[in-house]
């Protein structure tokens, strides 16, 4: 009997380890069928409207992953029907909010809440992106020293990585593949990087100097010799520190797709390079409008996918957010959205990572009903979708957002390497309440561009690249036409306005400021028209009617023929767009009310009635408003449909069908 019960057990057990292993050969030999019955998940370029939840979770933090339940998950799918979601696996605490094996995890987890999200979001066919915070990482400065960056005086700078350091063999780079390999993550949206980017005088960076340039002192403020210098091998630590994680990455997982944030915007205003896959940005809490304004109008013209992300509440404490009186409406997100989605960019918005209470516990949870209220957004975008996203824009009106001008700006200014300016959003603003469709484009894409553009407006640079001033002045003899706002930049084309002939055009309707002048220029086929006194910083913050009216005028002057033409409202931003069907679309936003200054909008007035021209080559076949494909009373003559919008409540869309 005995004997017969040892053999019966090592029966059990031998049947036992039979069945895993032809369980884990079964398992391994169809792997692939068995993803493969997951629905597709969508690339970046083809993800049109996203959700990110920021957590920055810590050491202290309790019950990591406790709320993140497959249930919560479901819910938020069905709530806001996401092409992607962005969810925290480190921020800028250096904490990484799941249970990691390379990186430095968070105290306590309850499971693995990072497995729950990705699980739950494949069988939906979500994809799902790391909000990975990259160059500000508190924990690896505290656990590492000798990785922290270093100010004039050898001292560690707040969480800030040296760009040369073993930070990215030890830690990014292995975290990144963990998050690649073990969880099939779509990609990450890197934070705390253009921005977090610092000055660093430790002693590897300043040899790598001396070595390259032969400079022996190191210069520590814009007075000294070399100054411009030092702070361009800086710039280019960051461009190869982005280079070498992005190409580690991709060397073993070639579909992981990377943003550095805010990278290739007015903060670094430059053309992305390989290994990119889309931009993107958040656009804070206040004064959003002006910011996407500005913003959409350069990443669209950056000829890569892009996006923009709102936060949905005016303040923010690393996720503990969780006050109502902070929270942004709905109706505040969709026209955030429509500033983004009418340029042919895609959306997301933020929420906070923390699960509902009070106080909110910071659990990796999510509180279903603060995420409400993009549910009316995704609605709002989603009827939008088929007229907004990956249309091209129809070249009218070019801002130069200069990279030298910007740098030497900076430089001179003793800011950070890549600074929060946003003095080119004035004249945007100017230009855009004058009803004109605009392009922002960095000096690389003016240059590849540059003839496509009937008129470039070159406002308030002190200094620009000399290549760029001499096409300019070759665009303008051919037929081109230049606005030239600030003393200093007209002193730059001092040259050319010397070659030109002065002319007396005296405008109608001009009403001039105090203070103010203008004088128009004929060179050759084209003309240039000069404004010596600032605008672009004054009239972001308080914009000036008379300011507006003036510059209006003198745009006109130069360009009197415009695809589109708006009278009335001058709360409406014009846009026009070729859409992915071929058909013309012209979009028009409502921008009125305290946008620059409110925090949360509760209403947003409609707008009054707008009388629209646009110019077609031929009677377009139909003319619609959309979304809702409703019908519009127009007539064609002189080439021109006209037609009336009694009131543009947030963004209407005339489609011209041709």
């Amino acid at each position: 009997m005995k004997k017969y019960v040892c053999s019966r057990a090592r029966f059990v057990v031998l049947e036992s380890l039979f069945c895993s292993l032809l369980t884990s050969f079964f398992l391994n030999v169809f792997a692939d069928d068995l993803a493969s019955t997951n629905p597709p998940r969508p690339s970046r370029k083809d993800s049109f409207l996203g959700v990110h939840f920021d957590f920055h979770a810590n050491m202290t933090d309790p019950a990591i992953g406790g709320a993140t339940t497959p249930e919560l998950i479901d819910a938020l799918i069905d709530l806001a029907r996401p092409d992607y979601f962005e969810v925290d696996s480190k921020g800028h605490p250096g904490v990484s909010s799941y249970p990691t094996k390379v990186g430095n995890s968070a105290g306590r987890f309850v499971g693995d809440p990072l497995r729950v999200w990705r699980d739950e979001t494949a069988k939906r066919g979500v994809a799902l992106y790391s909000h990975y915070s990259g160059i500000w990482d508190d924990r690896a400065c505290e656990l590492h020293p000798d990785w922290a960056a270093l100010d004039q005086n050898g001292k560690p700078i707040g969480g800030r990585i040296s760009l040369v350091g073993p930070y990215l063999d030890s830690l990014m780079i292995p975290q990144l593949l963990e998050i690649g390999r073990e969880y099939s993550m779509d990609g990450a949206w890197v934070d705390g990087e253009v921005w977090a980017a610092v000055v660093d005088y430790s002693p590897k960076v300043q040899e790598l100097f001396k070595e390259q340039t032969g400079v022996e002192t190191i210069p520590k403020n814009s007075s000294e010799p070399f100054w411009s210098e030092w702070r361009a091998f800086q710039r280019q630590l960051f461009r190869d520190y982005v280079n070498r994680y992005v190409t580690a990455v991709k060397k073993e997982l070639p579909d992981f797709q990377f943003c550095t944030n805010w990278s290739f915007s007015t903060h670094m205003p430059e053309t992305p390079f390989e290994g990119i896959d889309f931009i993107s940005g958040d656009l804070g809490a206040y004064d959003c409008v002006n910011v996407a304004r500005t913003t959409s109008r350069l990443f669209m013209t950056q000829g890569i996918p892009w996006d923009l992300m709102s936060a949905s509440f005016c303040r923010w404490a690393f996720g503990d957010v969780d006050s109502p009186d902070v929270a942004k409406t709905s109706i505040q997100l969709m026209r955030e959205a429509a500033c983004v989605i009418a340029q042919g960019g895609g959306y997301q918005a933020g929420f906070p990572q923390v699960s509902a209470g009070d106080p909110a516990p910071r659990d990796g949870g999510v509180d279903v009903k603060k995420v409400k209220i993009f549910e009316s957004v995704s609605d709002f975008c989603r009827e939008r979708k088929d007229y907004c996203f990956q249309s091209k824009f129809i070249p009218q009106i070019a801002v130069l957002l200069s990279t030298r001008g910007t740098y030497d700006r900076w430089d001179a200014d003793n800011t950070p390497l890549f600074w929060w300016d946003r003095r080119q959003d004035g004249i945007v603003s100017c230009l855009l309440e004058n009803q004109q469709t605009v392009s922002v484009l960095v000096t690389e894409r003016l240059m590849e561009r540059m003839n496509e553009f009937p008129l470039i407006v070159v406002a308030e640079w002190d200094s620009l690249e000399t290549e760029l001033c001499e096409r300019l002045t070759e665009y303008v003899k051919n037929g081109g036409r230049v606005l030239i706002v600030g003393e200093r930049t007209k002193a730059l084309f001092q040259r050319t306005l010397d070659e030109a002939k002065r002319e007396d055009v005296a405008l109608a309707e001009e009403l001039v400021p105090d203070g103010m002048s203008r004088q128009f220029y004929a060179l050759e086929k084209g003309r240039i028209a000069t404004i010596e006194q600032p605008i672009t910083d004054a009239y972001r913050t308080d914009p000036n009617p008379v300011v507006r009216d003036f510059v209006g005028a003198v745009v006109r002057e130069l360009f009197p023929d415009p695809i589109a033409i708006v009278d009335g409202s001058r709360d409406v931003d014009v846009s026009v767009m070729r859409t992915t069907s071929g058909d013309l679309a012209v979009h028009f936003v409502n921008t009125s009310g305290p946008h620059r200054t409110a925090g949360v909008i509760d209403k947003i007035e409609p707008t009054g009635a707008i009388d629209v021209s646009i110019a077609t080559k031929a009677k377009p076949e139909r003319v619609a408003l959309q979304p809702g494909d409703r019908d519009v009373d127009w007539n064609w003559e002189d080439g021109r449909v006209k037609l009336r919008i009694e009131s543009v409540p947030i963004h209407e869309i005339v489609v011209l069908s041709e």
